[in-house]
């Protein structure tokens, strides 16, 4: 009984199986990847990945591949871009949010995961928090711009200073109400 996925190797004639090969190229290109990464979130990625572990079987290294090479654009810019708008997240957020998720695992959370979906969205999210926080942090900031290095007045000097506002001169032709003083 043959098996459909090997060929005879060229040099010695054992048999090779085509899908182990593959496996193993995937394997390399992987680590080749996490090249430059920081060896902490080399650790998140991993455990991350664990969450896409099939049941009964091992994830297999082209499946670990295209899961990582969908995150490393994202992971290298430092940034995340979710229904057309762009977060900042850096390496540190990408660390802590994979192993959030890998430690404190929502209940309602499915696994295997299917995609980078859940992630992504969670570091969205932390972006959106951020980005709320630092336009109300602007808000309140122009609430209080008055306040900020101005001088307190007392009511009664604001009411002299408008009762002392230089009056306009009337429109020419105006024939309003002649003043007492006024012998013409």
């Amino acid at each position: 009984m043959s098996n459909a996925c090997a060929v005879p190797c060229p040099y010695c004639g054992k048999d090779v199986d085509l899908v182990q090969a593959l496996e193993m190229v995937a394997g390399n290109e992987w680590t080749g990847l996490l090249g430059g990464l920081p060896i902490s979130l080399v650790g998140a990625l991993l455990r991350y990945l664990e969450l896409f572990k099939p049941t009964k079987q091992e994830l297999r290294w082209s499946r670990r591949l295209a899961l990582t090479q969908e995150l490393m654009p994202m992971i290298k810019a430092a940034q995340v871009k979710r229904k057309g708008i762009v977060y900042s997240a850096p390496i540190g957020m990408w660390e802590a949010e994979m192993m959030k998720l890998v430690v404190n695992r929502p209940e309602s959370l499915v696994l295997p995961l299917k995609s980078n979906g859940y992630l992504l969205s969670m570091i969205a999210g932390r972006g959106e928090m951020a980005a709320a926080k630092l336009e109300q942090g602007t808000i309140e900031q122009q609430r209080n711009r008055s306040n900020v290095g101005g001088t307190l007045v007392p009511v009664a000097d604001l009411a002299r200073q408008a009762h002392k506002k230089a009056r306009s001169k009337p429109p020419p032709g105006w024939k309003g109400p002649i003043a007492p003083n006024d012998t013409s």
